[in-house]
C-alpha cells in the first residue's frame, strides 16, 4: 500500500456491454431493465452514490458490466464517468471489476438474478505497472421487481486503504424492473375471514364471495389508494375495514367475525415467572410475544476488537423489556390483517410462521411495535440485552460463533433463516435469543459513525436526525465477526432486505 496509495474515490466507471442471448432462454416474462448503483461508505460523512447505469435484457440473457474505482498511484489522473466501451478510459484503477448478470423468472412475482463478479484490486507495483489480486464470486438473489434490491460488497478497505481512499467499503446495488410493467397503479388485497360464503364487497360493489381455508381470498388488480372492504352474510352480519393498497404489493385484511369485536383495551402483560437465567418474563397480550426484563444499570458499550472499532464507553440504561425473539411471520400477518398494512415481499424460502419476518423496513418495524404496545429498542438497549455487563464479545461469551449458537455464514439461494428461538445455546446473559445471527434487527436510533463520542451517559437515543437507522446482530448471511454484540451497521430510509428483521422493546412502566 505504501507505493499504491490512492487519494480519490471519484473514479467509478460502469459500462454495459451488449447482452448476448444464452442457450435455452425462455420468453415467458418479456424483458427487464437491470440497474446497478455503486455506493461508497466513506470514513467520514454519509454514504453516497458513486455512479450508476442500466441495461435492458430478456429472460436468461447475459448483461456484462465493467466497474473501476480509485487511483493506482497518488497523482494519477482521475478516471470516472459512465459511458460506452468505446469511450471508456483505459487508465488502470485501484479496483477493477467485471460483472455478469442474468435474470430468470421463477414464479409469479419474484425473479432470480444470477451475478458473477470478477474482482481485481491492486496489491503492489512492478515498476509502473500495477499487480492485481484476483477473485471471483457467484451469487443468486431473489428480487421483486420495483420493490426490492440486492446488495453485493465490492470492496472492504483495510486501515491503510481507508486512509488512502477515504472509504470503508464500496457496495453494488442491483435492481430489476419489468419493462412495460406499471406497478404504480395496482396492488392485491388478501382477505382473511371465518365468514365463508359471505358476499365480498370492494367500495360497495360486489367482487365475489369469501372463500374457505387459511390462505384467504385474493382480490387482484385493485387500484392503489384507500378502499373499503366488506364481508356481508345473508343474515345481515357485516364486517368491514378500510385498507390502503400500495403499488405492486399485497395487503392483508382480517374480516373475521371475531376481529370485529377485537378489544382496544390497554396492552397487557401476563406474568410467566423467571427464565433459566433468573430474569422475569411476560407474555404480551396483543401479539403473544414473550418479553424479558433487563434490569437498570451500567454496562460497557462498544468494543475496539469489533469491526469498525466502535468506541468503548460506559452507558447507564434504565430498566426495560425486550422481546425474547424477533417478530415472526405469524405475528406480522396478524398485524397486517388487523391494521390493513401491506405484507412485505415474500422471501424465496417462503413465509414460514415460526421464522423471523424479513424484507421489513424500519418504518414497518416501528408501526408493528406501536401496534403491539411497544417500540423499537434503542441501540444501547439492544447491545445491553445481547451483551450483559461483563464486556463479552458475543451473547454466549467469547467463543467464536458456531452453527449451534447462531445462524450465520449461509449463502443466498440456499438455506436462510431458521425458526426463532431454536438456538438456546446462543442465549444472552438475560435469556434473550437470536440476538446474534438469523436476521439483522432495526433499532430506534439514527446512524452516525461518530455518535459515541458525543452520546449522553444515560439512556442514549441516537442523533436527532439522519438518513439511515442502526441495525444490530448480523444475519444468516454474515461473517462470524459481524455477530459481535458491539458491531454496528445501518440501513437507509426505506431499505428492505431478506436478512433484515426486528424485535420490540417496552418501557418497564408499560
Amino acid at each position: 500500500m505504501r507505493e499504491t496509495t490512492a487519494r480519490s474515490i471519484a473514479a467509478c466507471l460502469v459500462m454495459a456491454l451488449a447482452p448476448g442471448l444464452e442457450a435455452g432462454a425462455d420468453t415467458l416474462r418479456g424483458r427487464y431493465t437491470i440497474s446497478i448503483d455503486a455506493l461508497a461508505n466513506p470514513v467520514e460523512g454519509s454514504p453516497r452514490l458513486l455512479c450508476q447505469a442500466s441495461e435492458e435484457t430478456g429472460p436468461h440473457q447475459k448483461a456484462e458490466w465493467w466497474i473501476a474505482f480509485g487511483e493506482v498511484k497518488a497523482g494519477d489522473a482521475t478516471t470516472g464517468g459512465c459511458g460506452s466501451l468505446q469511450t471508456a478510459p483505459t487508465r488502470d484503477a485501484y479496483l477493477r471489476a467485471t460483472l455478469s448478470t442474468a435474470v430468470k423468472p421463477i414464479r409469479e412475482g419474484p425473479l432470480a438474478l444470477k451475478v458473477v463478479l470478477a474482482l481485481r484490486t491492486v496489491s503492489g507495483l512492478d515498476g509502473d505497472e500495477p499487480i492485481y489480486r484476483k477473485s471471483e464470486h457467484t451469487r443468486e438473489f431473489i428480487i421483486y421487481p420495483h420493490t426490492a434490491d440486492a446488495f453485493v460488497p465490492l470492496f472492504v478497505a483495510g486501515p491503510e486503504e481507508q486512509l488512502a481512499l477515504g472509504v470503508r467499503e464500496v457496495m453494488l446495488k442491483l435492481g430489476v424492473d419489468v419493462v412495460g410493467d406499471d406497478p404504480a397503479q395496482h396492488g392485491v388485497v388478501r382477505v382473511l375471514s371465518d365468514m365463508a360464503g359471505a358476499d365480498l364487497l370492494l367500495d360497495g360493489g360486489g367482487v365475489g364471495t369469501v372463500g374457505e381455508g387459511v390462505a384467504g381470498t385474493l382480490l387482484r388488480n385493485v387500484p392503489a389508494g384507500l378502499h373499503e372492504v366488506r364481508a356481508r352474510e345473508p343474515s345481515g352480519t357485516e364486517v368491514h375495514r378500510v385498507v390502503r393498497v400500495l403499488p405492486g404489493r399485497t395487503v392483508v385484511v382480517d374480516l373475521s367475525a371475531a376481529a370485529a369485536g377485537e378489544s382496544t383495551s390497554p396492552y397487557g402483560l401476563i406474568p410467566l415467572g423467571p427464565n433459566a437465567q433468573g430474569y422475569e418474563e411476560f407474555r404480551r397480550a396483543r401479539d403473544g410475544a414473550i418479553v424479558v426484563t433487563v434490569p437498570a444499570g451500567e454496562f460497557v458499550m462498544g468494543n475496539p476488537e469489533t469491526e469498525r472499532q466502535p468506541l468503548e464507553h460506559r452507558v447507564y440504561v434504565s430498566e426495560f423489556l425486550i422481546d425474547k425473539t424477533g417478530v415472526t411471520w405469524l405475528q406480522y400477518k396478524r398485524f397486517a390483517a388487523a391494521t390493513g398494512s401491506p405484507m412485505p415481499p415474500e422471501p424465496f424460502w417462503g413465509l414460514h410462521d415460526d421464522h423471523p419476518a424479513v424484507f421489513v423496513t424500519w418504518e414497518n418495524g416501528r408501526d408493528y411495535c406501536e401496534w403491539a404496545g411497544g417500540r423499537l429498542p434503542t441501540e444501547a438497549e439492544r447491545e445491553k440485552a445481547a451483551r450483559g455487563t461483563d464486556k463479552r464479545m458475543y451473547p454466549w461469551g467469547d467463543e467464536p460463533p458456531d452453527a449451534e449458537r447462531a445462524v450465520h455464514r449461509r449463502s443466498w439461494g440456499f438455506a436462510a433463516t431458521d425458526p426463532v428461538g431454536t438456538h438456546p445455546s446462543g442465549a444472552s446473559p438475560y435469556g434473550v435469543l437470536d440476538s446474534a445471527g438469523n436476521v439483522w434487527e432495526w433499532c430506534h436510533d439514527w446512524y452516525d459513525e461518530d455518535y459515541y463520542s458525543v452520546s449522553p451517559e444515560r439512556d442514549p437515543k441516537g442523533p436527532a436526525t439522519g438518513i439511515a437507522h442502526v441495525v444490530r446482530g448480523g444475519s444468516w448471511d454474515s461473517r462470524p465477526d459481524v455477530l459481535s454484540c458491539s458491531c454496528r451497521s445501518f440501513g437507509n430510509i426505506g431499505y428492505r432486505e431478506g436478512d433484515f428483521g426486528f424485535r420490540c422493546a417496552m418501557n418497564a412502566s408499560d
